[in-house]
């Protein structure tokens, strides 16, 4: 029986062995495979059935025409039609040039089932799109309006983290506190009411760029490897090319572009050092640390504030502005504790 066009995935790879796993996986998740062992044949065949395919799986290195030119050409036809880059290499260049030139996703072969199919499902049923139009409009209102007053409710940001796929990586949770944590810090340093909603802003979306890494280095259960740690640390970057488009969100932006960056000038992407990092951001490291420490994690348990205080000073200067830890070191217990409090990992509001 024909299957609809919502099922029907085109393969393109030159590794017959690749071929045959895709379509097995994708046969046993309900979709039917058009299998093409080269880009030009594959082309060929879409110029007369389109409509006819919900997605593309295409292999990036292949003799003749590669991934990224049959994905130009896909896109002067098509521009919607869903494309999932794959590659052997964990390439960060790769990555970016792929997604720059309209990759829908890049997966790193080889990629487990389960990874394949919920990527195949996440966009063969047309409904992706209206999900990212729908947190694009999400995230305009709730940056708009930016009435936050220390994260009191999370209902506006619910629908932005779960339509980014982030709810389960990146917990709102964890935002909400580093947000309250950075705002602590930023009221000791004198910050202006306007600078505090910028430093909330910044904190609360810090991650956002991670919805653009791939879901096999993202999700990965063990160790990553050094070029998928370099694919994860791309995050801060996509994140900065997400926001920095919003009019009115260039100081946000630019916390989300710095927020992994080190006092001593050996953080990334850009290696920035002293004062030439942002102060919202040198505030955020501090609170992201001490949000880190006193959370639990599956390799260790929770450690206490006192501790986290600990660590923070002993790498002052280094990681750290002298300045924020100063201010750390000025602010009671308390009101940490009642942030976390509110927003405890697990919880949804």
């Amino acid at each position: 029986m024909e299957l609809p066009a919502s099922q029907r995935v085109v393969v393109v790879d030159d590794d017959p062995g690749i071929r045959r796993y895709l379509d097995a996986v994708l046969a046993g998740g309900g979709y039917q495979c058009e299998a093409f062992a080269s880009a030009s044949t594959a082309l060929g065949w879409l110029s007369g059935a389109m409509e006819l395919s919900s997605m593309m799986l295409c292999d990036i290195d292949m003799p003749g025409m590669d991934g990224l030119q049959l994905l130009e050409k896909v896109r002067n036809v098509s521009p919607d039609l869903p494309f999932i880059m794959l590659s052997g290499r964990c390439d960060e260049d790769l990555m970016l040039r792929a997604l720059k030139a309209g990759a829908t996703e890049y997966l790193i072969k080889p990629a487990r089932a389960d990874v394949l199919l919920a990527l195949v499902s996440k966009h063969a049923h047309g409904k992706i799109r209206d999900q990212l139009r729908s947190a694009k409009d999400a995230l305009g209102t709730f940056l708009r309006s930016r009435n936050l007053s220390g994260g009191q409710s999370a209902s506006p940001l619910l629908p932005i983290f779960d339509l980014l796929g982030l709810k389960h990586i990146e917990t709102l949770q964890h935002s909400l506190r580093v947000a309250g944590y950075a705002l602590l810090l930023g009221r000791v340093m004198g910050l202006s009411p306007a600078s505090l909603t910028v430093l909330e802003i910044g904190a609360l979306l810090h991650d956002i760029g991670k919805a653009a890494i791939p879901l096999n280095v993202l999700c990965k259960p063990g160790k990553l490897t050094d070029e998928e740690a370099r694919i994860m640390r791309m995050h801060a970057q996509l994140g900065y090319d997400m926001l920095s488009g919003i009019p009115g969100m260039a100081l946000e932006a630019e916390i989300v572009h710095t927020h992994h960056e080190r006092f001593d000038g050996r953080g990334y992407p850009r290696k920035l050092r002293g004062d030439d990092v942002p102060l919202a951001a040198r505030i955020f490291s501090v609170a992201d640390t001490v949000d880190a420490i006193t959370s639990h994690r599956c390799y260790r348990p929770a450690r206490s504030l006192s501790e986290a205080r600990a660590e923070v000073l002993a790498e002052c200067g280094r990681q750290f502005d002298p300045e924020v830890v100063d201010a750390l070191a000025q602010l009671p217990d308390p009101p940490f504790e009642t942030i976390r409090n509110r927003f405890p990992d697990g919880a949804t509001e």
